[in-house]
């Protein structure tokens, strides 16, 4: 009875070796493309937050280079300071302008710097979870695997020395 009972343990085991090897190979492959999805997302924001950078500081620099060209005696000065086209005066309110403009960019770098992070948290999240789920999930199937694969061992032990109990013995008595 024990090497039938064996036998059948090692067969069920068995089964239950493959099927939960072929979840794991599921959760693996899924585990795998959350993760890629999270570094495409997250490379993508990155992306954004330089372009929007980038043209941020195209628009401080066009707005400076603005009010120069509003006041004509300013780009002489500016260029060639031996012409002496820019006055005292226009050199100061340059330069509260330009300080006023880098403020405000400053404000609004940190304003969308923040915008942008709390969107990519926002985004990121639900596929952070459910990486962290399907983790979770894997290590589960890993933990019931080496118990299936002990037990499977165990049932072909005892399928192995139950089988020798069957097997007649003869003695050789003449």
């Amino acid at each position: 009875m024990g090497f039938l009972m064996g036998a059948y343990g090692k067969l069920m085991t068995g089964k239950l070796v493959r099927d939960i090897q072929f979840q794991m190979i599921g959760i693996q492959s899924r585990l795998r493309q959350v993760t890629r999805e999270i570094g495409d997302k997250t490379k993508m924001y990155e992306a954004q937050e330089r372009n929007m950078k980038s043209q941020m500081q195209a628009q401080m620099q066009a707005a400076i280079f603005g009010y120069m060209g509003m006041n004509p005696g300013m780009q002489v000065g500016m260029m060639n300071p031996m012409m002496m086209g820019a006055t005292g005066m226009d050199m100061n309110q340059y330069a509260m302008f330009a300080q006023m403009v880098q403020m405000q960019y400053s404000q609004a770098q940190s304003m969308w710097q923040n915008m942008f992070e709390m969107q990519k948290q926002a985004d990121l999240q639900a596929l952070k979870d459910l990486e962290d789920s399907l983790q979770i999930e894997n290590d589960n199937l890993k933990s019931r695997l080496q118990i299936a694969q002990q037990e499977y061992e165990a049932y072909k032990q005892e399928e192995k020395a139950d089988a020798k109990s069957i097997v007649p013995e003869y003695t050789a008595q003449a």
